[in-house]
C-alpha cells in the first residue's frame, strides 16, 4: 500500500506476534458478536475468527475490503462493511445483536471521535477493547487531580470503567509510527451515572469548557464562554473550595455542577 494512502487512513499495521495477543485480550466468547472498527489487512481479525466469533468488520478502505474479503470471505463467521466508522449505522447494529464486543486498531486521526461516538451507547455492548495512541489512551484512564485528566478523563469515565491493557511501542508496526500506542478496556460502568434528565451533549460542552484554561481556578477556566460571576455562585452552593480546579472535580461532581449552572444560564 502507497505511503500516501496509508497516510489519509491513518494506517499501521501490526506484527503477528503483537495481534495475536491483542486479540486474546478481547475477553468474547464462541458465538457472540464482535464488532471490529478499522480491520487494516486482518491481523486481529484472523485470530477473532478462529475463535468462532460472529465478526462484523467495518472498514474505510476499499482496496483492505478486497484483501479482506480474499482472506476471510468464505468464513460464514465473517461479514463486513465498506465505509467509514463514523458514518457507520452504530445503533442500527447494536439493535440487531445483543451486547456485542467492539474492537478495534483505532487509526489514530479519528480515535477520539470513535471513542466519542460509542460512549453513550456503551451500555448496549459488553465493552471495547482496542488499540490507540498512548497519549489518548493516557486521558482517557485518567483520574481527578492527574496531569493527563480532562474533558475526555470525564466524558469516558461518565460511561465507562477504563484500564490500560499493554503499552506498545512503534517497532511492532509496519510503517512504524511516531508515537508509543496502548490498548485498553473500557467496559460499561458497574455504577451508571444518572443524568437524570440532563442534556448530554451540551454537559459535555460544559465540561470542555471548563478545561480550556485548566490551570486555572475553575472560576476563571471558563474565559468568556460561561458568566464568571454565575460560575462564582454556583462553586459556593456546592461548598467548594474558592481555589478548586476543573481537573479536582469527578464525572459525579461535574454533573452536580452543571445542574446547578444550567438554570442559572438558560434563566
Amino acid at each position: 500500500m502507497d505511503r500516501a494512502r496509508r497516510r489519509k487512513f491513518g494506517q499501521n499495521f501490526l506484527d503477528v506476534p503483537t495481534a495475536i495477543a491483542i486479540a486474546g485480550d478481547l475477553p468474547a466468547n464462541e458465538g457472540e458478536a464482535v464488532l471490529e472498527i478499522g480491520p487494516g489487512h486482518g491481523a486481529l481479525t484472523e485470530h477473532l475468527l478462529n475463535r468462532g466469533v460472529e465478526l462484523t468488520a467495518v472498514e474505510i478502505d476499499e482496496q483492505c475490503v478486497e484483501v479482506l474479503n480474499g482472506k476471510f470471505g468464505d468464513r460464514k463467521n465473517f461479514h463486513i462493511t465498506n465505509i467509514d466508522f463514523l458514518k457507520f449505522d452504530l445503533q442500527g447494529f447494536l439493535d440487531a445483536h445483543e451486547k456485542p464486543w467492539v474492537t478495534g486498531n483505532l487509526p489514530y486521526n479519528v480515535s477520539t471521535a470513535i471513542i466519542a461516538g460509542l460512549m453513550p451507547r456503551l451500555y448496549l455492548t459488553k465493552g471495547f477493547m482496542g488499540m490507540v495512541q498512548l497519549e489518548v489512551a493516557e486521558r482517557i484512564c485518567a483520574a481527578p487531580c492527574s496531569s493527563n485528566y480532562g474533558s475526555l478523563s470525564v466524558l469516558v469515565s461518565a460511561f465507562a470503567d477504563t484500564k490500560i491493557l499493554r503499552k506498545i511501542g512503534p517497532e511492532h508496526f509496519t510503517p512504524k509510527p511516531n508515537v508509543d500506542s496502548a490498548t485498553m478496556l473500557l467496559t460499561p460502568r458497574t455504577v451508571p451515572m444518572d443524568f437524570k434528565g440532563a442534556d448530554i451533549d451540551k454537559f459535555f460542552d460544559f465540561v470542555r469548557a471548563a478545561f480550556t484554561q485548566k490551570r486555572k481556578t475553575l472560576s476563571n477556566s471558563f474565559g468568556k464562554a460561561y458568566d464568571k460571576k454565575k460560575i462564582q455562585e454556583a462553586i459556593e452552593l456546592l461548598n467548594y473550595p474558592a481555589t478548586v480546579r476543573a481537573e479536582e472535580l469527578s464525572p459525579e461532581q461535574f454533573l452536580e455542577f452543571y445542574n446547578v449552572i444550567s438554570p442559572k444560564f438558560s434563566s
